[in-house]
This record gives structure tokens, C-alpha cells and sequence, in this order.
């Protein structure tokens, strides 16, 4: 789970999270973005995946776009074993770090 922030020149701060959760019942692997101004009203987006890799490769993608977009790490959460080359690439962009 990541969740990410940025402000616009007014001021307002915008959120985006990503969660990996489990699957579904229509697909085995699944991620759920959310994001708006506030996360309890926010737009939420459903992606399904035939594989792990293949979601992978979507979180790397959405994590790419939101950082040059200027997004920067408010909070993330991984399992231990799970994406070490992530973990180094957030820390980059971790909310202390601007």
C-alpha cells in the first residue's frame, strides 16, 4: 500500500492511493487506486491482472507518473518479502525527504 500527496499552487493538497489487495472473483490478482482531495469522497479504479508480474509492472507504472507529476510518499506499507527494488525507489520520495 502507498499512498501519495501533492499541492497546487492554491494550496490544496490532492491524495492518491495505490493498494495491492487480494483477488477477486474475477481475477486472481487486483489493485485499487483511489484519489481526490479528500480519501473518504474519493474516485476509486479497479485493475485486474492474469498475473503478479503484470501487476507489478502497473504499480511501477503508476508510481513513475504520480512522482514526475510531482507526488511525493505520505505513507507505505509492504511486506517484508515483497518489492525491495519499490522500497528504495520510495524512499526517494518519501514526504521528510522534499
Amino acid at each position: 500500500m502507498v499512498t501519495l500527496y501533492r499541492r497546487d499552487n492554491q494550496g490544496q493538497t490532492y491524495y492518491y492511493t495505490i493498494h495491492d489487495r487480494q483477488g477477486s472473483l474475477f481475477a486472481t490478482f487486483m489493485l485499487t487506486v483511489m484519489w481526490g482531495r479528500r480519501l473518504e469522497h474519493s474516485r476509486e479504479k479497479i485493475f485486474t491482472f492474469a498475473s503478479h508480474q503484470e501487476m507489478n509492472q502497473k504499480i511501477r507504472g503508476i508510481l513513475d507518473k504520480k512522482f514526475r507529476e510531482g507526488y511525493r510518499v505520505l505513507y507505505s506499507y509492504f511486506r517484508s518479502e515483497d518489492a525491495d527494488d519499490l522500497k528504495a525507489k520510495i524512499a526517494l520520495y518519501q514526504a521528510s525527504n522534499s
